[in-house]
């Protein structure tokens, strides 16, 4: 049964890898999501951490390096040295 258990995950995480390719716009939002949510919980106390492992998430998943546009509602500069908006306000 465990080996059976292992093709299912490696076959789920394949799938999702491929429409991450197919869907960057989409993946990344939901990385910028889940990092966002994760870094309001912390407080921000692991802010540069978080954003650490979600460019590389990006990175791995969509096959892009960084944000395009801005990442904080209001922000007009096209900056990709932030992963995420700064939840700690």
């Amino acid at each position: 049964m465990p080996k059976f258990r292992a093709a299912a995950v490696l076959t789920a995480v394949e799938s999702a890898r491929r429409w991450a390719h197919q869907n960057p716009d989409k993946a990344s939002g939901y990385i910028d999501s889940a990092t966002g949510f994760i870094d309001k919980r912390t407080k921000g106390r692991y802010h540069s951490q978080i954003g650490g492992i979600s460019s590389q998430a990006k990175k791995a998943l969509t096959g892009q390096q960084g944000v395009a546009g801005p990442t904080v509602p209001g922000e007009t500069t096209n900056r990709t040295d932030r992963p995420h908006p700064d939840m700690r306000a």
